[in-house]
């Protein structure tokens, strides 16, 4: 009797999982539309952690670089054969949006170096995203004398086929190049940051985890983390098994969540299942290396953290930045900023009824080890905004307007949206020209039937910009400004 139910488990163990990548295969092949060259090509120039030929310092890495976007040229843009046809595709070089990805220096790594020198940072982009992404965090940074170096991701910024075979691995080993480089430029009196943006955010905390147990590794002074993906949902743990049959041509889409055309300049549109393992086992490694350098007792070493994350977000909630960071480490200066969705009186009925739990929780939290700060109305009846803030260890909250408010038709931000400023000029909701050639996606206003265009009518609708970033701006300032006083206080003793 107890073999035959061992049996039977067994065969259930094995029957769910077939089950589910045939569904999967299945519905890929159906639903996604044909693949083209860049789902398909390898780029033979791309970083890869651990082999003989990897570069060993960040002026390797940049070299690296140069050739792997000739090979972009040669391969994709130059061939006929290759090349999109797609009045406003990413891979036509007759089109905006590949003269901004090939024309300009945002879907590389890249650096701002001011007159003077007075600190370094390290800012790191987000998954299927460009150092772009970091664009105008980097200018705060260098407007306050710091070097800045972006560093692009293995595997982004060229074909979406770049981020079929990348590991996380090779994300973090790109890190660290880059923050040995950035720390050097900074020199030995002079402060070295790290900041990043959804799974830059995660890997830099995780560097910051190693920089506590390896003295070969620069320990950031303090960490600026927008969105951060320090978790996602457990069902990412299916990717491991999804692209099961993709080695059969029949079912080759199943490498794929997502296929879509690629007009973005510097982000891709098409999401293949391998990006998502990435995430989750990065986030897994995260976690582990949280409960290894607590156990050992070494978070205090920690860098301040400042945090900022949207209530609403498709992708983290700030429920997992409280639970699995920021309520973890000894309390140290430590500071979330959380943007509320638009809390006006005519849209209180439409909101999600969850969202509006969410936010109750945060404001009957008790007394919490980290600084709490809330970007919402500042009060039901108005469209203007406020901070409401605790301390940490404290319930009291103080009120302070910003002199922000609610732009029209905005109900909330989201992931996506928080680093770019509300005039970027190409995700921004009133897109400042720069002179480069305008391409304003964030303002784009798109009314119609769903199933009219061959992308999803919400992808448009998504907020691409905030029209609070003047608060991460200020709040970034604010903390380098607290360090030069101290630096400033120690030095008169």
């Amino acid at each position: 009797m107890m073999r035959r139910a061992l049996a039977i488990v067994g065969a259930f163990v094995l029957v769910v999982p077939a089950t589910i990548v045939l569904a999967f295969a299945i519905q890929a092949r159906v639903r996604l539309p044909d693949l083209r060259p860049w789902h398909r090509l390898t780029l033979k120039s791309e970083f890869r952690a651990g082999r003989p030929d990897t570069p060993k310092t960040f002026e390797e890495y940049l070299r690296l670089e140069d050739r792997l976007f000739a090979e972009l040229r040669g391969r994709v843009m130059d061939d006929p054969a290759v090349a999109d046809h797609y009045a406003i595709g990413r891979f036509n070089p007759a089109t905006i949006p590949a003269k901004l990805a090939l024309d300009t220096p945002y879907n590389r790594s890249f650096e701002l170096v001011p007159e003077t020198i007075r600190g370094a940072v390290l800012l790191v982009h987000g998954l299927s995203d460009s150092p772009y992404a970091m664009r105008a965090i980097a200018s705060v940074f260098r407007d306050q004398g710091f070097y800045v170096l972006v560093l692009r991701l293995p595997g982004h910024g060229t074909i979406p086929s770049g981020l079929l075979n990348v590991r996380w691995e090779d994300w973090h080993a790109a890190v660290e190049l880059a923050a040995k480089h950035a720390a050097q430029r900074a020199g030995p009196d002079r402060p070295f940051y790290a900041g990043g943006f959804s799974t830059g955010a995660a890997l830099i905390t995780l560097y910051s985890l190693h920089a506590l147990n390896d003295a070969s590794l620069p320990r950031p002074k303090r960490l600026f983390l927008i969105s951060p993906a320090i978790g996602i949902s457990k069902a990412a743990a299916l990717t491991k098994i999804l692209a099961g049959l993709s080695f059969i041509p029949y079912f080759e889409k199943s490498k794929w969540i997502d296929v879509l055309p690629e007009y973005d300049p510097y982000k891709y549109n098409s999401f293949p299942v391998n990006a998502a393992q990435q995430i989750h086992e990065l986030t897994g490694e995260l976690r582990r290396t949280l409960d290894d350098n607590k156990d050992a007792g070494r978070l205090s070493g920690m860098p301040q953290v400042l945090a900022f994350q949207s209530l609403v977000d498709a992708t983290i909630t700030a429920r997992e930045v409280v639970n699995g960071l920021l309520a973890r480490l000894p309390s140290s200066g430590h500071e979330l900023v959380v943007f509320d969705t638009n809390r006006s009186e005519a849209l209180r009925d439409l909101i999600e009824p969850s969202l509006v739990d969410d936010l109750e929780r945060l404001r009957a939290a008790p007394a919490l080890p980290f600084r709490l700060t809330l970007i919402t109305n500042r009060d039901p009846s108005s469209q203007e905004v406020a901070a409401f803030t605790r301390e940490a260890g404290s319930r009291e909250t103080v009120k302070t307007d910003l002199g922000l408010r609610w732009p029209r038709g905005v109900l909330s931000l989201g992931h996506v949206a928080l680093p770019f400023s509300e005039d970027d000029p190409v995700y921004g909701l009133t897109p400042k020209h720069d002179g480069r050639p305008e391409y304003p996606l964030g303002a784009l206003t798109v009314r119609g039937e769903g199933g009219t265009l061959v992308v999803p009518l919400g992808n448009l609708a998504r907020l691409r910009s905030n029209p609070f970033f003047s608060v991460l701006r200020d709040r970034i300032v604010a903390s380098i400004e607290a360090d030069r006083a101290l630096e400033k206080s120690k030095a008169a003793l």
